[in-house]
């Protein structure tokens, strides 16, 4: 099916449209953190093929015990806002897909591919700030063709009014661009959200949720206006985190349950991610897969919050709620 009312997008305007969202995104940060803390860039080359990447990754200050004084607060404009994170953008032409993959989606051996998009988490220093993750992609093979992406949240010390602002600015996004027969509306991608980042060991959701979007092959030119603006909704979607919760201020306590949450985060993406998994079958660039793991975190034997607790509070957010339809009188 293909539009009949917009140009189809080519290749380059494609590619040239992440690379721009990626742009956009790196300025907003730079700007957003105060302007002092600069991300390193590296421009790689996919050595099984042709194309590359552009990898642009945030590493703060390895000073835990700055970060826990008291005098925070008074020099937050100063100080890292991100903790580790990474915006990366990359084109890569192949034609030796995974065997699994090839045989998943019939494509013939040999088949030249293209795979390009904007993958980013961003790992914040402050546990009042979430952690957010953020993909837009593309990937054509011969006669197949698809989007995908999504996005999603995942706070240590949720606020429910933020939550529902956030869930609030992604269906306006959705309502906009989206359509339910191209499968791009918000009910859709919230529940396949809530569906994909739940870890089935521990019996709950990475996080507050989101949207996720997979195969996307219905109407190309219309599909890839929802991927470009989902792309750059980011903005929207996480300034008010980073603006208004980068300076409450936070303890010794908090700063090790947001230690203690990470390692979900960290058995999520190397047990059950896709595209992690896909990325290592298919002998990808394991610096650019692995950036989405946190600097630091840690495991606690059988370790239970107590009730009625800040930290307890967090688990009555990680399981799928109607966060639109939340009664706005019980905020958190």
């Amino acid at each position: 099916m293909t539009s009949t009312n917009e140009p189809i997008p080519t290749e380059e305007e494609i590619k040239n449209g992440f690379k721009f969202i990626q742009d956009e995104i790196c300025k907003f940060l730079i700007t957003t953190t105060g302007g002092h803390q600069q991300y390193s860039e590296d421009k790689w080359d996919y050595t099984k093929g042709s194309g590359g990447g552009i990898s642009r990754v945030w590493e703060g200050k390895e000073e835990e015990g700055f970060y826990l004084n008291q005098d925070y607060q008074s020099q937050n404009n100063k100080c890292d806002k991100i903790e580790k994170g990474g915006v990366n953008f990359s084109y890569i032409v192949g034609s030796n897909l995974p065997s699994a993959a090839a045989t998943q989606f019939k494509i013939a051996p040999d088949t030249k591919y293209i795979a390009t998009g904007v993958s980013l988490v961003i790992h914040p220093y402050n546990p009042n700030v979430p952690t957010i993750h953020m993909n837009v992609r593309y990937f054509e093979a011969g006669d197949v063709w698809w989007f995908g992406g999504g996005v999603d949240l995942t706070p240590v010390y949720p606020k429910l009014d933020q939550v529902v602002e956030f869930h609030s600015t992604l269906k306006k996004v959705c309502d906009q661009y989206g359509q339910e027969e191209n499968k791009t509306s918000y009910a859709l991608g919230k529940a396949e959200c809530d569906s994909y980042f739940f870890l089935p060991h521990r019996g709950e959701t990475r996080g507050v949720g989101g949207l996720f979007f997979d195969h996307l092959k219905s109407d190309k030119a219309k599909t890839w206006k929802f991927i470009y603006q989902l792309g750059l909704s980011f903005i929207d979607l996480y300034k008010p985190f980073l603006v208004n919760n980068s300076s409450i201020s936070y303890d010794k306590v908090q700063r090790e349950y947001q230690l203690y949450r990470r390692s979900r985060y960290v058995e999520f993406n190397l047990l059950f991610d896709r595209g992690t998994k896909f990325g290592i079958l298919s002998e990808g660039r394991t610096e650019s897969i692995l950036m989405s793991l946190p600097a630091v975190c840690k495991w606690k034997y059988n370790y239970k919050p107590e009730e009625n607790t800040p930290e307890a509070n967090l688990l009555t957010f990680l399981r799928p709620r109607d966060w639109l339809n939340e009664n706005q009188e019980n905020k958190n």
